[in-house]
């Protein structure tokens, strides 16, 4: 096989393997979009339920909504708050007071965070927790809280799905470098491996003309 014939195959081979990539990345912009438009349709119809925190008696009274929203009966609920906290899973307890103790001090105006909360079935829901202090006395202390949990599932299952995708594609592009270095590699061994063919022959020429000399 010829040095030319080579460089034909290896041409070739590096186009399909292009096109391959290209159908491969437009599946996957496919798949985001349509990730995308499910998003939007589960956050312009996303469910949310309020819940009422006195300081004073340390009660949380959660809406039939806030319930419904957990798969428990819909009505009224009221609890303490460590019972609530009980609800939010171990690892976001920390964000979750860490979140309610900055805006107690007024470093922040209200409190946001992603949390996940237990649900009457044992799974956990991920809820976007907002709210903030609307009653104060006479000195500046806390006296109430007013919060709304969102269900944001379907984003945090959004999230999951893009970044899926981001790392099939990092791994597409590392598999396409390590495939494009090793037919570097190929084509260099056979072009290495003609001119020293190459190199014998002229060798060889040579010296059998010094010999009929």
């Amino acid at each position: 096989m010829n040095l030319l014939n080579i460089d034909k195959i290896i041409t070739i081979k590096s186009s399909l393997e292009k096109v391959t990539k290209l159908f491969k990345m437009k599946s996957m912009e496919k798949e985001l979009e349509q990730s995308k438009s499910y998003l939007s349709i589960a956050l312009s119809g996303k469910e949310h339920g309020e819940w009422d925190w006195k300081f004073d008696s340390n009660e949380i009274e959660m809406s039939p909504e806030a319930q419904a929203l957990l798969g428990y009966d819909k009505k009224n609920r009221v609890i303490d708050h460590d019972s609530f906290l009980e609800m939010i899973h171990h690892d976001d307890r920390t964000s979750y007071l860490y979140g309610i103790e900055k805006h107690k001090i007024g470093v922040t105006d209200f409190v946001s965070v992603d949390i996940r909360m237990k649900s009457a079935y044992g799974h956990w829901n991920w809820i976007n927790l907002r709210g903030k202090i609307v009653k104060f006395d006479d000195e500046g202390n806390p006296l109430r809280f007013t919060g709304i949990n969102y269900d944001i599932n379907e984003r945090k299952q959004y999230d999951e799905d893009v970044e899926e995708l981001q790392q099939k594609v990092i791994k597409s592009e590392e598999k396409e470098h390590s495939e494009t270095k090793s037919r570097e590699q190929e084509k260099s061994f056979y072009i290495n491996h003609d001119l020293d063919r190459y190199s014998q022959f002229r060798m060889n020429g040579l010296r059998n003309i010094l010999k009929s000399n």
